[in-house]
């Protein structure tokens, strides 16, 4: 019966196609079809052809120009995706997706003022667009230098008064503070509420800090790449909203958007705060996202003397980049690049990730010292308050019934091992011996395979179930009643869930690789994740209930997972150990070669990323032209080994507007001028080892630096490369 409605569907598909529910013809059908198969295999070009194929024959297709947009995004061609999402924009004005992913490339791509204009639109559209209205409040540009019509219009959609628009000075930060960065946090609240793990552990350790029992009473910050500098987020608010995110998955709730729009509304207006001497910024997220950031870090380190402590949880685009989307893993790869060179220590959560940081740096000559690089474990304490059994019921579930997987739906997490598994023992397993498979987690990426696996096998759909969206006390409600607990990720930091499980004395099964035998220690059972059998093996032993029984009397004997107060006190304790490398950071040249300061480069581990020679404000983010300066308070500055007779030289072009530049080192002065004109200004650098600053200074907003290129005696630079066009 299956098969003949299934062929039965499939003709009237093919008879009367859709797209997104619309009607669409089957010539264009068959080139949706086929540029969604090229975007799973991550064609990107060869998805993009097809979606334009498709477009070329019906135009009005809004969803087809934002899924353009997206791969063509994927292949580097931003000009093109921008235009492709203009287009989705002019189509459908009430939709705001296009505007949104037209922000977040201005944001990442260009400028940050073309960023808030975009984010402006969205919420012109939608008022209550909770991420528009995030990503508003940390691109706003200072009033002071913003087009006032902008501004007025601004104001007015947040419902801010000039009263409130124009703040006072902030309060001054004590003496030697220690600020921690959550500006992720702030912008994943503006996309979804309930945390994942790492938004858990944010969380978490802001709320064990604020107002709790350390010994010092931090700042929270979120950074602002338009004002360039961190904003102080009112403490009690954010607790607030910190508690709100804990206690459902509701979006919609008005208390939560209340909130959220209160705390958005005030960083919209706020001042960035002076950074005291000896301030010490520790990062609990990421930073990869904004390509400004660990400028403004290193600036600030070179002029302030702040020490910059990120927490990292975990390297994985940099060990096994297939199980990530292009775009991410080639951020990624530069953040690290850039990291090395900016920052003073690394605070990490295992064993196995120091060991990766360290591994990694040394990879790229850029060591950091292992005393630098101390270990906070998550061994936390994750039991919360849960909801009634009764609740259990609504999922379909009884108590002792299944085995309970958390984790998003994404390749790493290695779901369809666990799948495998649970098809091969139900081959060997009567169904009343066999439990059901309980998956919680995110939608995830990269998970076609995982679905079609379900689609294909009607037994294995019955034996899994996949929840989305669970609060934390329907979570703990899950944790309490499951047999155990079943992790088979491929590589970790930690491993959260398997913190989790213990926490509720429940047993896991997990993954012998990377960090997870520092979460699961000698409480866990071990199982290779690449083999299935070896999966199946170890469920069948935790079936036995002497075993289990056993398992779990050990864990209420010796787990003592650590309370969130005690891995905050220890995160703060460790941070204040790390102490500043000064020059020692600075990125190391060690003689002839090329340094990009244009995009085009980093999705090539072999090409070297200029980003970490750049310091001081006057540097705009980088772009695939190359990174343009603005002013007077531009560096690129490195640690030069000494090679005899080389030669500096930089690359540099004027655009459409005329422009010029000048550029010293020692003595050494080069001024260039331009109207779409293309230069190389060259110094000879010293036959001695040390630091090298060249300072620049640019007229006019179209200069453009694209490379930093060395060369040896007798050897000319490249030629200068084509002046971009404005952007």
């Amino acid at each position: 019966m299956q098969t003949w409605k299934s062929w039965w569907v499939g003709i009237f598909r093919w008879i009367r196609p859709k797209s997104n529910g619309l009607r669409v013809g089957r010539r264009t059908a068959a080139y949706i079809r086929a540029a969604n198969a090229e975007r799973t295999q991550q064609n990107w070009a060869k998805a993009a052809s097809n979606y334009h194929m498709a477009l070329a024959i019906e135009p009005h297709l809004h969803h087809l120009w934002v899924q353009l947009g997206h791969v063509e995004k994927e292949t580097g061609a931003t000009d093109r995706a921008r235009s492709a999402y203009e287009e989705a924009a002019r189509l459908e004005p009430q939709d705001v997706e296009p505007l949104l992913h037209l922000g977040h490339m201005a944001k990442a791509w260009q400028q940050p003022a073309e960023a808030a204009a975009y984010f402006l639109r969205a919420l012109q559209s939608d008022g209550r667009n909770l991420q528009a209205i995030s990503e508003l409040a940390r691109v706003m540009p200072d009033r002071h230098h913003v087009d006032t019509a902008f501004w007025v219009s601004a104001m007015a959609v947040l419902k801010i008064g000039d009263r409130i628009a124009m703040p006072e000075d902030v309060e001054p930060l004590p003496d030697h503070p220690i600020m921690f960065d959550v500006t992720d946090l702030l912008a994943f609240f503006g996309q979804r509420r309930l945390p994942t793990g790492i938004q858990r552990v944010q969380i978490e350790i802001s709320l064990a800090l604020i107002g709790g029992q350390a010994d010092t009473q931090p700042t929270f910050c979120i950074y602002s790449s338009a004002r360039r500098g961190w904003i102080a987020l009112p403490p009690i608010d954010f607790q607030i909203l910190c508690r709100l995110a804990k206690q459902s998955d509701d979006g919609d709730d008005p208390l939560w958007i209340d909130q959220l729009f209160q705390i958005y509304r005030m960083i919209a207006v706020a001042r960035t705060v002076r950074l005291p001497p000896g301030t010490t910024l520790v990062n609990l997220g990421t930073s990869w996202s904004d390509r400004n950031y660990l400028l403004d870090v290193r600036t600030a380190r070179a002029r302030a003397g702040i020490v910059y402590v990120p927490l990292v949880f975990d390297l994985i685009p940099l060990i096994e980049p297939t199980w990530f989307m292009g775009s991410l893993v080639r951020d990624y790869r530069a953040w690290f690049g850039s990291l090395l060179h900016s920052a003073d220590g690394c605070l990490v959560i295992s064993q196995a990730t120091r060991q990766d940081l360290l591994d990694k740096a040394t990879e790229r000559k850029a060591t950091i010292p292992f005393n630098a690089v101390p270990v906070v474990p998550l061994d936390g304490n994750f039991r919360q308050d849960a909801a009634d059994i009764v609740a259990l019921q609504t999922y379909g579930l009884d108590p002792q019934s299944y085995v309970l997987l958390v984790s998003t739906l994404e390749p790493r997490k290695n779901h369809i091992g666990a799948f495998r598994a649970w098809m091969q023992l139900d081959a060997v397993l009567d169904e009343a011996t066999l439990p059901h498979l309980v998956c919680v987690g995110g939608r995830g990426w990269l998970n076609d395979e995982l679905h079609q696996m379900l689609h294909d096998n009607p037994r294995l759909q019955k034996m899994v179930h996949i929840f989305h969206g669970v609060p934390d006390d329907r979570l703990a409600m899950l944790y309490e009643h499951c047999l155990f607990a079943l992790y088979p990720s491929f590589y970790e930091g930690w491993g959260l869930p398997v913190s989790e499980a213990l926490s509720y004395g429940k047993v896991p099964a997990i993954s012998a690789g990377s960090s997870l035998p520092e979460a699961g220690g000698s409480f866990a059972r071990y199982f290779d994740p690449y083999n299935a059998d070896s999966i199946a093996a170890t469920v069948r032993t935790l079936l036995n209930d002497e075993t289990r029984n056993a398992a779990e009397i050990a864990i209420k004997d010796g787990y003592a997972p650590r309370t969130w107060q005690q891995i905050a006190q220890d995160l703060l304790t460790k941070a204040r150990t790390v102490t500043p490398r000064d020059l020692d950071s600075l990125p190391h040249l060690p003689g002839p070669g090329t340094w990009f300061l244009s995009l085009s480069g980093q999705a090539n581990d072999n090409i070297m990323w200029g980003e970490p020679l750049r310091h001081g404000h006057s540097w705009q983010a980088p772009t695939s032209a190359g990174c343009r300066v603005t002013g007077d308070d531009a560096a690129l500055w490195f640690y030069w080994s000494g090679c005899s007779g080389a030669q500096l030289h930089i690359h540099v072009a004027a655009g459409h507007d005329a422009a010029s530049v000048s550029a010293n080192l020692n003595e050494f002065s080069c001024t260039f001028q331009g109207n779409g004109d293309a230069t190389i200004l060259s110094f000879p650098l010293p036959d001695v080892h040390g630091p090298i600053k060249v300072a620049l200074r640019s007229s006019g907003k179209d200069l453009v630096v694209e490379k930093v290129e060395i060369t040896s005696k007798g050897h000319a630079p490249l030629r200068p490369f084509s002046a971009p066009a404005a952007a």
